[in-house]
């Protein structure tokens, strides 16, 4: 995280358990699912921690493998004393995004990013956040434009994460303004199949992600 003077976005990052995560993965790629949580979120922390836009990432997860790994790379970890699904940490982390120990409120900005963007670039995110900037809440949606990746809102209180299912359309509804962007597709490639690795693969995987895609079945 660079700190510099214009940064000013909190992101939010939930994180399920590396035991639970990508579950739908698990018929091709066996033991190796484990291993496949852990990377894409390892690349999706790095991208965000080193976006100029982003001046504080709060990991929220129940799994302390993953709050050791994002207190290893500097960010703030917030624990779940159970896994209660992504919207509930959402707001777990939003809570947490607009105390201030100091002053009673934030007012920065807030985005949750999904923690499966193996080939989210630096420059994608801070396209997304510059665009999101403008509206009181945004979304983008994912590569199927059936779910969302990113949600945003300029008052951590007014976030109403609706993730998983048809999320798109659930947080249009509820007044977040779609971001449109045609140039940020590994900002929408999560990944939940098998084809979704080969797609982000195609797009430049994440150190993490690259490593254990050498070694899964072609």
């Amino acid at each position: 995280m660079s700190g510099s003077p214009g940064s000013h976005w909190t992101v939010l990052l939930p994180v399920k358990p590396f035991a639970l995560g990508k579950s739908r993965l698990g018929s091709w790629a066996g033991a190796a699912r484990r291993d496949i949580a852990r990377a894409v979120f390892l690349d999706t922390m790095d991208a965000i921690l080193h976006t100029p836009e982003v001046c504080r990432l709060i990991v929220v997860t129940a799994d302390p493998e993953a709050h050791a790994l994002a207190a290893g790379a500097g960010a703030e970890g917030i624990h779940e004393a159970s896994v209660g699904g992504l919207n509930a940490a959402a707001r777990l982390g939003a809570a947490a995004a607009a105390a201030d120990h100091g002053t009673g409120v934030r007012t920065d900005p807030v985005a949750v990013v999904a923690a499966d963007l193996p080939a989210l670039k630096q420059r994608e995110l801070a396209s997304v956040l510059a665009e999101a900037g403008r509206h009181p809440r945004a979304v983008l949606a994912d590569h199927r434009g059936h779910g969302s990746t990113i949600l945003t809102a300029q008052d951590p209180s007014f976030l109403l994460p609706g993730f998983e299912g048809a999320s798109r359309a659930r947080h249009a509804a509820n007044g977040a303004y779609e971001i449109a962007h045609s140039g940020v597709p590994g900002a929408r490639l999560d990944i939940d199949v098998p084809g979704d690795l080969a797609l982000a693969a195609a797009l430049g995987l994440g150190t993490h992600t690259a490593a254990v895609q050498a070694n899964l079945p072609q």
